[in-house]
């Protein structure tokens, strides 16, 4: 299973369970238990699975100054 690639605010993943890769801005990371991958505003990115993956997945508001 995956999630196309696709633009996002900025957000937090942290992974749980399994094995796979998540895809940001062309780079492939190798991502399972213990994994946080932080992206940034605008950046391209979607998930490949392996296995079954369970992920928090946290987006973070930009705040006005």
């Amino acid at each position: 299973q995956k999630i196309p690639i696709h633009p996002e605010g900025l957000a937090v993943y942290t992974f749980l369970e399994g094995k796979g890769w998540m895809i940001v801005d062309g780079e492939r990371l190798l991502v399972g238990p213990g994994a946080c991958v932080i992206t940034l505003a605008g950046a391209q990115r979607g998930i490949e699975a392996d296995t079954r993956l369970i992920f928090l997945a946290a987006r973070i508001s930009e705040l006005a100054h």
